[in-house]
């Protein structure tokens, strides 16, 4: 693994986004500082699940910046069986509502796959969670509270590297970079490609 690997030192705001119904882990980086969170929420607090979707959209893009250079959040997930398909569906509803407010303000970000997300930290696509919190401690020093930080983390330090594709990282974060430039969806965001 090339854990050491010396970076760049590249200042810009960029956000991950962990979304989820309980817990949605949030993340400011800009530069060396990072600002994590976990916004939570329980469905006994609110009437019903429109009001707990728009609290949940409103905490989460209330929190970032007018100046945030790039955002990235984890694509939908298909659930394995189907005692899932609930949450799955709520899930999607909450992403989907993230993705018009991001998009109604202007600002920039890209969806990207949980696998993608794992192999960005880990160099491995099929990492569990448990790992993830272990290497973004390891890769970063992000001393994480839970999984959905640590995956945020992930994805502050992805949409940086997003941004500047030209900085030095270990290959198999190169080619996690690669191929979301080349084949992810992408919102508000002029590339080189794109200007």
């Amino acid at each position: 693994m090339e854990d050491n690997v010396e970076r760049t030192a590249v200042t810009c705001v960029a956000v991950g986004l962990d979304m989820s119904m309980t817990a949605t882990g949030f993340c400011l980086k800009e530069g060396v500082r990072l600002q994590l969170e976990t916004i939570k929420t329980e469905p006994k607090g609110f009437p019903n699940d429109l009001e707990r979707l728009k609290h949940i959209v409103k905490e989460t893009v209330g929190r970032i910046p007018d100046n945030v250079r790039m955002i990235c959040l984890e694509d939908f997930f298909t659930p394995a069986n189907k005692a899932q398909i609930g949450a799955a569906i709520k899930l999607a509803m909450l992403g989907a509502l993230v993705r018009v407010a991001l998009y109604d303000r202007g600002l920039p970000f890209f969806v990207v796959a949980a696998s993608q997300i794992k192999k960005f930290v880990t160099g491995s696509g099929a990492s569990p969670k448990s790992i993830i919190v272990r290497e973004t401690y390891k890769r970063w020093g992000i001393e994480a509270k839970d999984d959905n930080q640590a995956d945020a983390a992930a994805m502050a330090y992805l949409a940086e590297a997003l941004l500047h594709p030209e900085v030095e990282m270990p290959k198999f974060q190169k080619d996690v970079v690669n191929t979301i430039l080349a084949d992810r969806p992408r919102y508000n965001f002029k590339g080189k490609d794109d200007a």
